[in-house]
């Protein structure tokens, strides 16, 4: 059996020739973020939701029933496995997807999941834990056509004050104006965003210095693909398709480095 995995930041892929899947066309089953409105939370902020920004586009309209798990981060970033079995307070439940309704079948879910944040999270952390944060893990699996599928989302909580916010979407604009019709060949395309924010991280030695967010962004499209499916908010991409009348998505997704998301879709024509 086949597994698909997928971090919460972006999708990684193989290399393989020419007829290779690229991971920017959508086609199969994806799952290609996972949202929470609170990325960042105090440790007292109670519960926390989150939905999946997912993509089915052969998939007819369906509902795909998976399992949900929430848990301390067992260091996933440090090489741990993606589980919780460390944890005997786990969270388990159930996430529905349904794709019903969606433009192309793509978009975000409307079940969601929520967990409970242990108010406890931060106690017998060091000061330096306590100030730029520890993880708590929410992790999706699911079978879809004979495959597993597993996705996680790591929410970050944190006494240092002011919390993470998503990025501000923007707008997705062909050639420097808006886009109103399907691009063509070698069009190039952007996408705009707001609200990168400044935050203090504290060092290994007690030192703390003030750092600011980068956005990067993630393109996808049902037809066709992209000279760099992974940019900069700031860079411009080159859409490489074949003109056709059939409905396209184009779909960027932006994110801040610290667990913040959004996205901007395109449905045309």
């Amino acid at each position: 059996m086949k597994t698909l995995f997928l971090l919460s930041l972006f999708l990684l892929s193989s290399c393989g020739g020419d007829d290779f899947q690229k991971v920017e066309t959508l086609e199969s089953f994806r799952i290609l973020g996972v949202f929470s409105p609170t990325p960042e939370v105090a440790p007292n902020v109670g519960s926390v939701d989150l939905q999946l920004y997912v993509s089915d586009v052969n998939g007819a309209g369906r509902s795909i029933t998976g399992t949900t798990q929430g848990c301390i981060d067992p260091g996933i970033a440090l090489g741990a496995e993606v589980s919780c079995d460390h944890d005997p307070s786990t969270q388990n439940g159930t996430y529905t997807i349904n794709t019903a309704g969606m433009d192309l079948f793509t978009g975000l879910s409307p079940d969601i999941a929520r967990v409970n944040i242990p108010n406890t999270i931060l106690l017998g952390r060091s000061s330096r834990e306590q100030f730029n944060g520890v993880g708590f893990v929410v992790i999706f699996r699911f079978n879809v056509d004979g495959k597993d599928v597993t996705a996680f989302k790591r929410i970050v909580v944190t006494n240092r004050g002011p919390t993470n916010t998503n990025p501000i979407p923007g707008t997705m604009n062909v050639n420097g104006a808006g886009v109103s019709t399907i691009p063509l060949d070698g069009d190039k395309l952007t996408v705009s965003s707001s609200g990168a924010e400044t935050y203090d991280f504290r060092n290994i030695d007690g030192t703390t210095e003030t750092r600011t967010e980068k956005f990067e962004v993630a393109w996808y499209v049902s037809r066709g693909k992209f000279d760099k499916p992974k940019a900069n908010i700031d860079d411009t991409v080159e859409y490489q398709g074949k003109p056709s009348s059939d409905p396209v998505v184009f779909l960027a997704i932006i994110r801040d480095e610290r667990g913040g998301i959004e996205f901007v879709k395109e449905y045309l024509p």
